[in-house]
């Protein structure tokens, strides 16, 4: 993977540390905790119950993971009721390092994600989201201000897999790409 994944920690951390040419936002050089607001939902397109339910936890997993990125917060509630399995497993990983290494992700990603698969057709449980996924502006600041590196973000190619066990949709699992793959 790409050095920003050593950042938050395994794969998941691509996404966090893509600190850019950017200033803080604030005067003394420290992360503004309002800096982040949550991804704009427009109006799902899809075209089955699966479907939208499937996008609404894809949503919902990058909505809790952009929330408990400014605090660095591994155990933050939501993130379990969007993730669980693997995706899971990496965020909170990158969470954790984040934490550890005193260091907040402030900003929004840029979502628009679509459903390409299904399973099985009849009555599915499994769907698979593709999203071109834009990190220019969610960015990795020291706890104590100021970008944690100079390492531009931009738009990653992002496969998931999302599945319904007792009617409850979630990421169970995620690819994330460089920057520069859509």
């Amino acid at each position: 993977m790409i050095r920003r994944v050593a950042i938050l920690g395994v794969v998941v951390v691509a996404v966090v540390g893509v600190g850019a040419g950017c200033d803080s936002g604030s005067p003394s050089g420290k992360p503004s905790r309002s800096a982040a607001s949550p991804s704009p939902t427009p109006s799902l397109s899809a075209s089955s119950p699966a479907e939208r339910d499937a996008l609404v936890a894809y949503r919902g997993m990058w909505d809790a993971w952009v929330e408990a990125g400014k605090t660095s917060n591994p155990d933050a509630p939501a993130l379990r009721t969007y993730t669980s399995g693997d995706a899971l497993k990496l965020i909170v990983s990158a969470l954790a390092t984040n934490q550890h290494n005193q260091h907040v992700s402030l900003g929004n990603v840029v979502l628009d994600p679509k459903v390409s698969e299904v399973k099985p057709p009849e009555a599915p449980t499994v769907a698979t989201v593709k999203d071109c996924v834009n990190t220019e502006n969610w960015l990795n600041y020291k706890a104590s201000g100021g970008l944690v590196d100079n390492v531009p973000g931009g738009r990653r190619l992002m496969t998931a897999t999302v599945s319904a066990v007792d009617g409850t949709w979630k990421v169970s699992a995620f690819q994330l790409g460089r920057v520069g793959t859509c």
